[in-house]
């Protein structure tokens, strides 16, 4: 298939999209949006969204962060136990 250059930057928007986090339903609008609203409102929209994700994404990381912080905490305290068994890690 043949793609025109409308169809690839579609195409590049979904898989930023997609990279970035976002449903492929909250895509889906957002292309709509163009269409029917015209470029003034889609970016509007696109800032709504991309606020919404950031706070995802901040959430998510955050999260991560203390997973690993745990996961730290408990390999060195496994290790301690290891080494005073006469072991090493």
């Amino acid at each position: 298939r043949l793609y025109d250059r409308r169809d690839r930057a579609r195409l590049k928007l979904i898989l930023r999209g997609r990279r970035f986090g976002f449903s492929l339903e909250d895509i889906r609008q957002w292309l709509l949006i163009y269409g029917e609203k015209g470029t003034r409102e889609q970016y509007r929209v696109w800032l709504d969204l991309a606020d919404r994700q950031l706070d995802v994404l901040r959430e998510q990381s955050n999260e991560l962060e203390t997973s690993m912080t745990d996961l730290r905490a408990l390999r060195d305290e496994t290790a301690k136990l290891l080494a005073a068994m006469g072991d090493s890690a």
